[in-house]
């Protein structure tokens, strides 16, 4: 089953065409795939070493592009003939050297390379330990290891919290929408089998879906058609753009994988079982100040949210569709009374404004279900009924500016 997966992704990226809608999509400068391309790209720069650089399931170049560029000595391997020759094009005179080959079963020598770095390929397979061993056996000692994955403890934490039914880890029949997600404990005891040393795992996609969604906004106001077309500005709104970037930077990246659906592991090439230990204890003391709400407990962990983080944080929200994209965050936040107040952070003109919002959001959600609730009850059903046709749909504006204007006085 496992390989059958294997080759019925790998075949997928054979077909040209595939390869120039996926490079276009990849590439396109609206909605979150630019935000995802960035925080992504950054991540790309901040940790990877060189110069002699392997780019594992290339694809169209994205991530190792730019990196040639700036003068690493960048080597790519992917299975797919297609995308290997749309990178050449894309490559220009910039020097990359391509090869076609699995990634599990790379035709290198032992540390042929400093660095070895891929981007959306373990997402797609379960045999992540395998495909890992074997970046590790290229990469020099001291080298580093960068990939992206999915976060199984985020889906433990956000079904158990919020109710929701768990998607099933294992491999089932559902190719097209199967994604690799584990947990950071196994992901500690792979690293440190395999002799290697956690510089990093940064979570991001908090905001946007990335392949996997962040369910801790699944039934807030950061789900459905308004929230979809507020992030829709990223593309012209460059202020809106920054601050969703400060976001995913500078909050989530500073968290834990319970908090979003995806992580950049980034790995050194040598072995440190103790501050594997002691980076996974740190990360559960995290996650437990987190659900307590204790500020200085979370200070404590992290200090990156400093008098300065809370400046830049209100310098953000001077712009309209940032403090709406806050409004939309925090109403996911809110679901947990005793988590920490989130206002303690904002200056008072911002506080008094998102809470003013989270007031009336909080009474449109109840004036519209009261006459959804009167519509269900049978007697009602009955009365507004004539000839099979129900009558409350039309009924319910005037309903609804009746509940606001005369029994909550919403316009006095």
């Amino acid at each position: 089953m496992e390989k059958t997966l294997i080759d019925w992704k790998t075949d997928a990226w054979k077909n040209p065409d595939m390869v120039a809608w996926y490079h276009q999509r990849m590439v396109e400068n609206r909605g979150t795939s630019r935000l995802k391309n960035q925080v992504e790209a950054d991540l790309c720069e901040r940790y990877v070493l060189g110069p002699r650089l392997l780019d594992v399931g290339i694809g169209t170049g994205r991530g190792s592009l730019p990196l040639a560029r700036a003068g690493f000595e960048v080597t790519g391997v992917d299975s797919s003939q297609a995308m290997l020759d749309q990178t050449r094009k894309l490559a220009g005179d910039t020097p990359i050297q391509l090869r076609q080959g699995d990634l599990g079963d790379l035709k290198f020598a032992d540390g042929e390379f400093d660095g070895v770095m891929s981007l959306n390929v373990l997402v797609h397979f379960p045999n992540w330990r395998e495909i890992l061993a074997e970046w590790h056996r290229v990469a020099r000692p001291g080298g580093r290891i960068l990939f992206d994955i999915h976060s199984q403890d985020h889906e433990d934490a956000a079904c158990a919290a919020k109710g929701l039914p768990p998607r099933p880890e294992g491999l089932g029949e559902d190719y097209l929408g199967y994604m690799s997600r584990i947990r950071v404990a196994d992901l500690v005891e792979t690293v440190n089998r395999l002799g290697q040393r956690i510089e990093a795992v940064v979570p991001y996609a908090g905001i946007f879906a990335g392949g996997n969604i962040n369910l801790w906004l699944k039934d807030t106001l950061a789900e459905g058609t308004r929230y979809d077309r507020l992030l829709s500005w990223l593309i012209s709104d460059p202020a809106l753009l920054a601050f969703a970037l400060f976001l995913e930077q500078e909050v989530f990246a500073h968290l834990t994988t319970r908090v979003t659906g995806r992580m950049m592991v980034v790995l050194d090439n040598r072995p440190d079982v103790a501050g594997n230990l002691a980076w996974l204890e740190r990360d559960e003391r995290l996650n437990a100040a987190l659900a307590r709400g204790v500020y200085a407990d979370i200070a404590g962990l992290v200090p990156a949210f400093d008098q300065d983080w809370q400046q830049r944080l209100n310098q953000h929200l001077d712009h309209p569709r940032n403090r709406v994209l806050l409004h939309f965050l925090l109403s996911a936040w809110r679901e947990f009374p005793g988590r920490l107040d989130l206002a303690s952070f904002l200056d008072e003109r911002h506080a008094v404004t998102l809470e003013d919002w989270r007031r009336q959001d909080e009474l449109d959600r109840l004036v519209t279900r009261i006459p959804r609730a009167l519509a269900a009850l049978p007697e009602v059903a009955g009365i507004l009924n004539y000839k099979g046709v129900p009558l409350m749909g039309g009924q319910d504006y005037e309903l609804t500016r009746n509940l606001l204007s005369k029994t909550f006085h919403a316009f006095d």
